[in-house]
Order: structure tokens, then C-alpha cells, then sequence
């Protein structure tokens, strides 16, 4: 029987099985938020979902990002250049989720902005504006576990999925209980390093992808390094989907002279990248 027959399944992760069954893959985009400004993050996210987006990871700018590139360094320096405000950000939320009132979305940032905020009032008032997900890839499965019950917070049960990372690293007593507990989709990174690879091949981590079938029926969705159509091929041939965020924040950055042509230059790259569904 599979696992997930005996575990609570999360909202975000009906919504993608629900998604994946009228479609051949699961596409999730990642942009930084507010990053050049709240209201072409706003065009873009609409432009994502227009272009097929089944969510969108939103990201938190912070200053010593362990798993990011280059690319998405640079943009967070950028970003704090200004002040970057949490009641901006909620704001922006509240917009979203008025305009788009049945999309659930993804919360990306770091242990610190979650723990200084209060974890489980900050958690809590993100699901009122519709985050379905959050993701914290600086707190390792065990720690998470240990935040979820020091603050007693029942909120990532049918609620909100805690999303789990699985590597190229990850020893397989580990995989096994990340992948009996997982909720939303299981984050699997292509390699062992920060976002924005050049290099992209998955063919090495075929058994890794065959023990979690075995285990789990969460979505598996691969990052790191997907920034071509024959990267996207790839990940679906062994994943439900894939997580792109490098290539199009590298667009926004390539183009802050010209800013309302940005919607459209991420629609025209993500018509090449994208397989049909």
C-alpha cells in the first residue's frame, strides 16, 4: 500500500494530483518577490499562470542565501538595496489572492524570516492569504520536525505542506522518512550545489528516483538547473514536473531598462522551454 494511503493528504497536494491527472507535467516557476517592484511581480505572476504555472514559488530576498546561484544573489542584493517590508509583502499577497482566489501559492525564504516573525503566527497569516507551501532550504528534515512541534502548530496537517528537499547527497534511510512524511510535492534537487547550474543530466539518479516511486505517490518536482526544453524533457521523464527560477529572473535582470517588456520576454522564453502538456 502506498504511503501516502496512510497520512493526511494536504490541500497543495491535491491540487497537484488534481492538476497532473489532465496534464503530462507539473510546472512551477520561482520569482523573487518584489524584485524590481511589487507591481511587475504582480504582471509577471500573471503572465506565469497564463503561460501554463499550475503555482508559483515566491521568494524572500535574504542576505546569505545558501542555496542560490549567482544570478538570484545579485537580484536579492538588489532587492535590499530598499527596505524590504513584510507588511509589503502581505500586502502584495492580499492582492493576489483577491485577483487569483482559488491559486495556491508557495512561500520561499530562509529559517531566520520564519523564526524572527514568529513561526507559527507567521505561517498562519500566510495561509489567510492563500500560501498553500512553504519552503526553507536551510532547515534540514530534523529540524524541521523539531520547529514543527516546539511550536505546536497543527497548521501543516490537511493545511499547509512543509516542503521536504531530497539530493544527489540524500542517504537513503533519510529518503525513506522524508518521503513517508512528505506533503505538497517532494523538492528534488539535479545536484549537488546552488541554483543556476550550467550542467543538467538526471540519468545518474535514475535508482534514487525509483526507490521514492516506490515509497511515495507525492509529486516529485525537480530544480536546479532547468533552463532548457531537453532539461524539462528530462525531468519529466523521471519527475511529475520541475521548478524553473534562475532563467527567468536572469531575464528580469538582463532587462531593468525596459521594464513593461518584461511579462512578455518571460512569455516568449517560457513558449521554448516549455513541452506541450
Amino acid at each position: 500500500m502506498s504511503t501516502n494511503a496512510l497520512k493526511k493528504i494536504c490541500s497543495l497536494e491535491n491540487f497537484l494530483i488534481e492538476k497532473k491527472k489532465n496534464q503530462k507535467y507539473l510546472f512551477i516557476p520561482y520569482i523573487a518577490l518584489s524584485f524590481p517592484d511589487y507591481n511587475l511581480s504582480f504582471d509577471i505572476v500573471s503572465t506565469l499562470l497564463e503561460a501554463g504555472a499550475d503555482t508559483i514559488e515566491l521568494g524572500l530576498p535574504f542576505t546569505d542565501p545558501i542555496a542560490d546561484g549567482p544570478v538570484l544573489q545579485k537580484v536579492f542584493t538588489k532587492i535590499l538595496e530598499k527596505p524590504f517590508r513584510k507588511d509589503d509583502m502581505f500586502l502584495f499577497l492580499e492582492k493576489l489572492n483577491a485577483a487569483f482566489p482559488d491559486q495556491p501559492f508557495l512561500l520561499m525564504g530562509y529559517a531566520n524570516m520564519f523564526l524572527q516573525s514568529g513561526f507559527s503566527s507567521f505561517t498562519k497569516k500566510l495561509y489567510q492569504k492563500n500560501i498553500r507551501g512553504i519552503i526553507a532550504p536551510d532547515l534540514p528534515y530534523h529540524e524541521k520536525i523539531h520547529i514543527a512541534k516546539e511550536n505546536k502548530t497543527d497548521i501543516f496537517s490537511e493545511d499547509m505542506a512543509w516542503i521536504d528537499f531530497i539530493t544527489p547527497a540524500t542517504k537513503p534511510e533519510r529518503l525513506k522518512k522524508i518521503c513517508q512524511s512528505a506533503k505538497g510535492f517532494i523538492y528534488v534537487v539535479s545536484t549537488k550545489g546552488v541554483t543556476g547550474q550550467k550542467e543538467f543530466n538526471l540519468d545518474s539518479l535514475r535508482p534514487m528516483f525509483q526507490s521514492m516511486r516506490k515509497i511515495t505517490n507525492t509529486p516529485l518536482m525537480v530544480g536546479f538547473g532547468v533552463r532548457t526544453k531537453e532539461n524539462a524533457v528530462q525531468a519529466i521523464k523521471y519527475a511529475d514536473g520541475f521548478i524553473v527560477g534562475t532563467k527567468i529572473n536572469e531575464i528580469i535582470l538582463e532587462n531593468l531598462n525596459q521594464l513593461s517588456g518584461i511579462p512578455n520576454k518571460i512569455k516568449l522564453m517560457l513558449k521554448e522551454l516549455l513541452p506541450e502538456k
